[in-house]
Parts: structure tokens; sequence; C-alpha cells
């Protein structure tokens, strides 16, 4: 019978193998704490539901809608909206509603983005002015 050689039962990794290995095997450890609330993040799902409290938060303007319509922000966090209908030549902008607290009125554009940082804590309502009907928005900061 051939002999055959034996395989070691473990594998040393050195250097920077070793130290990605580890990197890896750290984020997949963690990939599975938290409350499963989303993390700080904002959700940015296709729903209008209303996404969980957070430091900073993305709005997408999209096929004449604002996705998610309703978020809630901590204090001195920052919501940043992403014009996303470039493609079919539709112009947006973000503005605030009168009679609540007010932010400054992003320009009309098709494309980029808009960052505001809310300092002020209460419940800012907004519209795209050119799609009224179908584009409001709601920003709870806390």
């Amino acid at each position: 019978m051939p002999q055959t050689k034996k395989r070691p039962s473990h594998i040393v990794l050195r250097g920077p193998t070793a130290i990605c290995a580890t990197a890896v095997l750290a984020l997949v450890a963690l990939s599975g704490c938290g409350s499963g609330s989303g993390g700080m993040g904002a959700s940015t799902s296709d729903t209008n539901a209303t996404s969980p409290k957070a430091t900073t938060a993305t709005v997408r303007l999209q096929n004449i809608a604002i996705k998610p319509s309703k978020v809630t922000i901590q204090r001195g966090s920052t919501v940043t909206w992403q014009w996303l209908d470039g493609h079919i030549d539709t112009a947006h902008n973000v503005t605030s509603l009168p009679g609540g607290p007010q932010f400054k009125a992003s320009g009309t554009r098709q494309t980029g983005s808009y960052t505001v940082r809310f300092n002020t804590p209460g419940k800012y309502l907004y519209e795209c002015t050119i799609h009224p009907a179908s584009m409001q928005g709601e920003i709870v900061v806390e």
C-alpha cells in the first residue's frame, strides 16, 4: 500500500493572513450582536414605514416618492436626501411646510444630495413643492 502524507489537524496562519482571518472572524461574531432593531443607521427600505431612531438618516427621492417618508433621529443628527430620478429628467426639492420648525430648503435638482443637521427637537414636515400630492415627509428630532 502506498504511503500517504498525513495532513495536519490544524492550520497555523502567520503574518497578514492571520490578521485578515482574525478580522473576518471578529466581524462574523459581531454581526449577530445587537437588539435586532436595525442598529444605528436609518432604514432605507422600500416601504414608507418609520425608521428606527438614528444619528444619521438617508432619504431617497425616487419614482416621485420620498422613502422613507418618516425618520426619527436624535438632536444633532443629520438627514441626507438623495435625488435618484435623474434618469427620467424629473426634478425635486425638499422644502419645510409652514406651521412648525423649519430647515433651509434644498435647491431644485435631478441628481445629487443635500444634507441638513437638526439641532432643535421637533417635528419637521416637508414636501417637494413640484410634487406635493405624492412627496411629503416628516423628520422627528428627539
